[in-house]
């Protein structure tokens, strides 16, 4: 094992300045917080049941469990100081995000395929570009020491990081996960995985799942706040009805929150081919693009959006991406090009102005 760097102390309070979000800005104290501990570190995808799965996972195995665990997104990443300042960290393991550590560790386990050709300083490396989800591919390598249950929350990121959903969302909430079907547990892991807003909320729900397993679906707790996400759900629906249809929707998150898949499912069953949602924020706009699961493999080629997720230093897949651009208008002005260099109609829905029409 080669000799660690020692990261750099940062000037927190000088890069908070940098998030309007409190709730970002309460998250990345913690997890610089976090960064400073001695122990060897594990990172993971904090957005998706994929990342909060393989986090469970690795935490269920011996050489992973003293390990500090730091859930990690576009936000941090895509930071210039934070991303430096990660990358020189004593990390053994990093699952289900590019692979950016500086020293030789463990494990390195994704399936993106935006990392493909990015070089992966480990000892283990699990990666596979056509599997369905990272926890899908660490349940398999490490079949033999895992437990039944999380074997099956690994099986159903097969479901929920491919929007690989053949059923609307269920109204109600099982008794015990395992009296409905893999559709209908695949909502529910979906489900829970979307209620952490903190990343101490993300952090406690790993531990959950590497400890009570399937037991997480019968807490009072976790049960309520499925219920609520469901009617938000709802709410988000009736949200995209207003929407007209078009080849490409852009929608730009104002004050009021939606449940971004139900938007985007059901713009998708009323025949839209591509959606973007942009989380303008104070430096950057964060980009999330999604394309219809309809439109066949021999036709990706005109949609991927992956391209143009690459285009703001982010990556994903041919169906599902994400990136980070600058100021709005710049990031707007850029997907709109793309848009109509591909000869698409396109609206843009501006929901800080009571979703005001904005493009053609």
């Amino acid at each position: 094992m080669s000799v660690k760097t020692l990261a750099v102390p940062l000037d927190l309070n000088r890069i908070l300045s940098d998030f309007s979000d409190d709730i970002q800005k309460k998250n990345v104290r913690f997890l610089y917080s976090l960064s400073l501990l001695p122990n060897r570190k594990v990172a993971f995808h904090s957005a998706d049941a994929d990342g909060i799965v393989s986090a469970a996972i690795l935490k269920t195995l011996k050489e992973f469990q003293t390990a500090i665990y730091i859930p990690l997104g576009f936000q941090e990443l895509h930071h210039l100081e934070l991303a430096h300042f990660f990358q020189t960290l004593n990390w053994c393991a990093i699952v289900d995000l590019p692979p950016f550590n500086r020293s030789m560790m463990n494990l390195y386990c994704d399936h993106h395929q935006s990392n493909k050709t990015l070089y992966k300083n480990a000892e283990i490396v699990i990666f596979d570009e056509s599997a369905p989800s990272a926890a899908y591919l660490l349940a398999k390598h490490y079949q033999s020491r895992l437990p039944d249950s999380l074997k099956l929350l690994a099986d159903l990121t097969t479901i929920t990081d491919t929007a690989g959903f053949t059923i609307a969302s269920p109204e109600n909430i099982p008794s015990h996960i395992l009296e409905v079907t893999r559709q209908e547990q695949a909502w529910l892991l979906d489900d829970i995985c979307r209620l952490p807003e903190t990343s101490e909320e993300i952090l406690t729900l790993v531990q959950d799942f590497s400890s009570i397993q399937l037991q997480v679906f019968e807490n009072e707790f976790y049960r309520k706040r499925i219920l609520g996400l469901r009617s938000q759900r709802k709410r988000s629906i009736r949200l995209a009805e207003e929407f007209e249809t078009k080849d490409v929707v852009i929608i730009i998150q104002g004050k009021t929150k939606f449940l971004k898949s139900a938007v985007v499912r059901r713009l998708f069953e009323k025949g839209v081919f591509i959606t973007c949602v942009l989380f303008p924020g104070k430096i950057f706009t964060g980009i999330s693009l999604r394309v219809n699961p309809q439109i066949p493999n021999s036709e990706l080629a005109h949609y991927q959006v992956e391209t143009l997720a690459q285009e703001f230093a982010g990556g994903g897949h041919p169906r599902a991406a994400g990136g980070r651009g600058p100021s709005l208008s710049a990031t707007l002005t850029k997907i709109i090009e793309w848009t109509q260099e591909r000869n698409f109609n396109y609206r843009v829905y501006d929901l800080r102005k009571n979703q005001k029409v904005l493009g053609m």
